[in-house]
């Protein structure tokens, strides 16, 4: 099949096009509109100067059949530049499950991007990170590379896992799908917890989010905070005015709010919560560290009184986040592979420019993060500085 592609660029919001593919493909939240307006402002040129939108439109004829919105970035390896290409919208915690692409003939959209990226736009290399193994465009994009002229995978890995939730239709299926152990234990704290007095679920409204968002902020850096630690908003540049954005721009539409699990006035804890379609998205929650409820599992409780909340509201698949954690495995959690992709040319000097870049970020992700940034820092108290901008660029 010919397929044209045509590269827009500039402002997201205004040049996005395909809103009704996002939806049929059942593509993530981060390619919508309103995400991508917000991430662009948080993380497009204020983040790194040389970064240049460039949204691809893939039509087959008349019809749209892939809106895949990429930036090009140039790094310097001392006086040698390496052009590369990356998913917008995207950052190292986001794995991608769907692709704004209609699955029949994808390899061969594929193959066509490939081609506009690396010729047109004379990207060195392309990168797909993190693409999540369940992800319906993964063995895809495996087949493009496989049967393309023009690139070459680079590096196809998994060093890390997210969290999935696949949610029956209701909440007593749900609950009785648990192991018996975990059910006398939520309800042996839902009753302590009762004791005390009433509890609530409650979610923000267009008007309460941004209170609520306060309430989450400071709940979220205490806890982590009691562990010698900053936390998200302290760890990652811009974080907390990029989710107040997205708050402000989704709310309206009910696809983000602070879920607030209260005990009569004491809120015990609070999960940031984002949806498109069927899907939710909890990347980050705040609990209560109170002493008084140091036997009680307050994250145990929240999960299930939120799961009740979201089947209700017709939600079927969560992704509960990078990282493994027990309880949400214990409670019905998946723990799958995320992936990192990078494709280069076959050009040998561009390939070799590519591993170069590879090396270097290997090399900073063991000095800096691992070794410094984890294990030094914070037996320092250097722990609450923010992480390298050069760090975050370099995870692809």
């Amino acid at each position: 099949m010919n397929y044209t592609v045509t590269s827009l660029t500039g402002d997201v919001k205004s040049e996005l096009e395909g809103a009704a593919l996002i939806d049929q493909t059942g593509a993530e939240v981060y390619f919508t509109d309103a995400w991508l307006a917000a991430w662009w402002k948080h993380y497009g040129k204020s983040f790194a100067r040389s970064r240049q939108l460039a949204t691809l439109v893939v039509r087959d004829s008349a019809k749209i059949i892939a809106v895949l919105p990429f930036y090009t970035e140039r790094f310097w390896l001392g006086p040698i530049p390496v052009r590369l290409a990356r998913l917008a919208g995207v950052d190292p915690n986001f794995a991608i499950l769907n692709l704004p692409v209609a699955e029949e003939n994808a390899a061969t959209v594929f193959e066509a991007v490939f081609l506009h990226l690396t010729t047109t736009l004379k990207c060195d290399a392309i990168s797909f990170s993190p693409i999540s193994e369940r992800s319906a465009h993964l063995t895809a994009l495996r087949s493009a590379v496989d049967a393309s002229t023009e690139v070459v995978l680079c590096r196809d890995r998994s060093q890390r896992y997210h969290t999935l939730m696949d949610l029956p239709e209701t909440f007593e299926k749900f609950f009785s799908s648990l192991s018996k152990s975990r059910r006398r234990e939520h309800n042996r704290d839902v009753k302590r917890l009762t004791e005390m007095d009433p509890l609530e679920t409650r979610e923000s409204t267009p008007e309460t989010v941004q209170a609520a968002m306060d309430r989450f902020v400071a709940q979220h850096t205490e806890q982590w905070e009691k562990k010698g630690k900053g936390g998200h908003f302290a760890d990652w540049p811009q974080a907390e005015p990029f989710y107040r954005d997205l708050l402000e721009r989704l709310s309206p539409a009910g696809q983000a709010g602070l879920d607030e699990l209260w005990l009569g006035k004491t809120l015990l804890s609070s999960q940031l919560r984002y949806s498109h379609g069927t899907k939710a998205y909890w990347w980050l929650n705040a609990r209560s560290t109170a002493p008084e409820f140091a036997k009680i599992g307050l994250g145990r409780v929240g999960l299930v009184e939120r799961i009740g909340d979201l089947l209700r509201a017709g939600i079927r698949t969560i992704d509960a986040g990078a990282g493994e954690y027990e309880y949400k495995l214990a409670y019905g959690g998946e723990l799958v592979p995320i992936h990192d992709l990078l494709i280069s040319t076959k050009s040998p000097l561009a390939h070799c420019r590519v591993k170069m870049l590879m090396i270097w970020a290997d090399v900073l992700h063991l000095l800096y993060y691992r070794l410094w940034f984890l294990k030094i820092a914070p037996k320092f108290s250097f722990r609450s500085r923010p992480l390298w901008r050069v760090w975050i660029r370099s995870r692809f």
